[in-house]
């Protein structure tokens, strides 16, 4: 039996140090889960907002772990923990920063610049026209060519002249009308529907083969209409471009009166009046004058014609 004692207690010995560590270890668990209890009691209504002042922890929690060997007599060892009281955490409040007002930034006044008085330069005195002599050339021959004054009717059929012409002997000499220049003068008295006439004057030789005119002139069938106006005889329009003989007669002179777009208002040639009413033309009372100047020389004026 000895025997068995001694070996048990050689054994006891050998496992004590492994013992105590266990025992140490629940002791430290034991007291901090007392420690944790506390902490909770202390701490809980304030994190958890319980109802209720804080709870004080109680002043010494004390564990005993016991280990028991079967058969042999049981050492004890007493391990104990003491928690200390903790001091219950005072929250301490948060100041929140009051916003600091920002400024609000003043307009600064715009300087207006003051404009500078510019000095006022005296005008450059504008020197007087030199006048300039006209040469206008003096009165020299002059002939009536055509004096028209009476009412055209449609049996003139858009052409009314005078046959054989007035004026009618050479005009290359003994003075040279030839290279001189034409005067006209158209004044209307009535028209039945007054027109946007187109005007020329024409001469008429070899059987009519021969034609040379003035250009178209505009003139209105308002009553009261007066139209002047002059055109060198070499100017003429010249059909097929042969010139008249000047210095031979004429065959006829006479007016051609067409519409605004150069047609003749006329019967003549198969052109029907060229599409418009005879009645509106017809009769036309109009005086029409044509003087013809030598070459070189003024025209005299119209007061030596129409009184």
């Amino acid at each position: 039996m000895k025997p068995k004692v001694q070996q048990w207690l050689r054994s006891l010995r050998s496992s004590l140090p492994v013992w105590v560590l266990v025992v140490g270890a629940l002791v430290l668990v034991s007291a901090w889960a007392v420690a944790a209890l506390g902490d909770h009691r202390v701490f809980g209504p304030a994190v958890f907002g319980s109802a209720g002042g804080p709870v004080t922890p109680a002043a010494t929690s004390t564990a005993t772990a016991t280990a028991t060997i079967a058969g042999q007599p049981s050492p004890t060892v007493t391990a104990t923990a003491t928690a200390t009281s903790q001091a219950t955490a005072t929250a301490t409040a948060t100041t929140t920063p009051t916003a600091t007002p920002t400024d609000t930034p003043t307009a600064t006044p715009t300087t207006t610049a003051t404009a500078t008085p510019t000095a006022t330069l005296k005008p450059t005195k504008t020197p007087k026209p030199t006048a300039t002599p006209t040469n206008t050339p003096a009165p020299g021959d002059e002939m009536l060519v055509f004096d028209w004054n009476k009412p055209v009717t449609v049996d003139d059929h858009g052409f009314p002249w005078d046959k054989p012409p007035l004026a009618n002997g050479d005009w290359t000499q003994p003075i040279n009308f030839a290279q001189g220049t034409l005067y006209l003068r158209v004044e209307i008295f009535d028209q039945p529907q007054p027109q946007d006439m187109r005007l020329q004057f024409c001469f008429w030789q070899a059987n009519n083969t021969l034609e040379n005119c003035t250009h178209l002139v505009a003139v209105s069938g308002q009553t009261g209409t007066v139209v002047t106006w002059s055109e060198a005889v070499k100017d003429l329009y010249k059909k097929d471009g042969q010139p008249i003989d000047w210095a031979s007669p004429r065959t006829r002179n006479g007016v051609g009166i067409k519409n605004n777009k150069g047609l003749p208002v006329s019967d003549f040639s198969g052109w029907a009046w060229n599409g418009e009413d005879p009645a509106d033309w017809y009769p036309l009372d109009m005086r029409f004058t044509v003087v013809v100047v030598e070459k070189g020389a003024g025209f005299s004026g119209w007061d030596n014609y129409i009184p």
